[in-house]
C-alpha cells in the first residue's frame, strides 16, 4: 500500500503468524498491550512510515515498544475488504528483523493453517477487547433457536426483542438464573446473559444491558473477510479490525 493510502472505511481484518503470538506471549503484559494498540492503529494509517525492498518488497515495518523493536507487516485490499497480515516482531538493531521476516515468509508462517485471528489472539493472550481499544460488545452472535427464543419469552423472563438478539448459551444462563421469590426476573435474567458473554469474552468490562441489546440490534457491518471468508459481525460502521465471530 502506497504512503497515503487507506482501507475501505478504516476497516481491515487482521491476521498474525503464530510466530507473533508467541512472541507477543513472551512480553510483559504493559508490552503486549502496546504493540496490540500499535497494530490496531494500522487501521487508519495502513502505509506506515518504512516500506521495504527486497526481498520484502510489498511489507512493511510498525516501530514498537519504544522504538526498540519492529513489527513487519503487509497491507492491502482485496476486493473491496481490507487485510492486515502481521508476520513478526524483530530488533530494530543491524537486520535481524527482516532475516527473521525472510525465513518465516519463504516457510508459510501465513498459510491458513499458521495464522490466528486478531480476536482469537486476544483471547489466547488473555486480553480484554476494551484494553486495546476494542469494543468487545458490538458483535452479534449467532442467534438462538426460534424455539428456545419463545421459551424465554413464555416464561416472562425476557421480552422478544431482547431475547431475539442474544445466542443459545446466553439464553441458558438467562433462563437458569433469572428466577426470583416471586416468579421470573427479567432485570436478573438479562445480567445473567450478558455475563455469560462477558465470561466468554475474556473479563470484559461490566456493560449496560439496554446499550448491548441497542448494540446487537443495529445492522450488521457485513464486510467479506478475506482470510476468514466469513462476513463481519460487528456493528455496521465499526472502527478498526473486523471481527468473524
Amino acid at each position: 500500500m502506497r504512503r497515503g493510502g487507506r482501507f475501505p472505511d478504516d476497516q481491515a481484518e487482521i491476521v498474525f503468524s503464530d510466530r507473533v503470538v508467541e512472541q507477543l506471549g513472551d512480553l510483559t503484559n504493559d508490552e503486549a498491550l502496546g504493540v496490540l494498540e500499535d497494530l490496531v492503529g494500522l487501521c487508519v494509517d495502513p502505509a506506515g512510515k518504512h516500506a521495504l525492498n527486497s526481498p520484502l518488497a510489498g511489507w512493511n515495518t510498525l516501530s514498537v515498544l519504544g522504538g526498540h523493536a519492529r513489527a513487519v507487516y503487509k497491507a492491502s485490499v482485496v476486493g473491496s475488504s481490507g487485510l492486515l497480515e502481521v508476520l513478526c516482531l524483530g530488533p530494530r538493531s543491524d537486520s535481524a528483523v527482516y532475516d527473521m521476516a525472510v525465513a518465516l515468509r519463504d516457510s508459510g508462517l501465513l498459510d491458513e493453517s499458521e495464522i490466528t485471528d486478531l480476536w482469537d489472539a486476544l483471547a489466547v493472550l488473555d486480553v480484554v477487547a476494551e484494553d486495546v481499544g476494542l469494543d468487545g460488545w458490538d458483535y452479534a452472535p449467532p442467534p438462538a433457536p426460534d424455539g428456545m427464543v419463545r421459551a424465554v419469552v413464555a416464561q416472562g423472563l425476557l421480552d422478544e426483542e431482547v431475547a431475539r438478539v442474544l445466542s443459545a448459551d446466553e439464553l441458558q444462563e438467562a433462563m437458569a438464573a433469572g428466577w426470583g421469590t416471586d416468579g421470573p426476573d427479567p432485570h436478573r435474567a438479562l445480567i445473567a446473559a450478558l455475563e455469560r458473554a462477558r465470561r466468554r469474552s475474556g473479563g470484559a468490562p461490566e456493560p449496560d444491558p439496554i446499550a448491548v441489546v441497542t448494540a446487537r440490534s443495529s445492522p450488521r457491518c457485513g464486510v467479506v473477510m478475506p482470510r476468514a471468508g466469513v462476513t463481519c459481525i460487528r456493528r455496521a460502521g465499526h472502527p478498526g479490525p473486523h471481527r468473524a465471530r
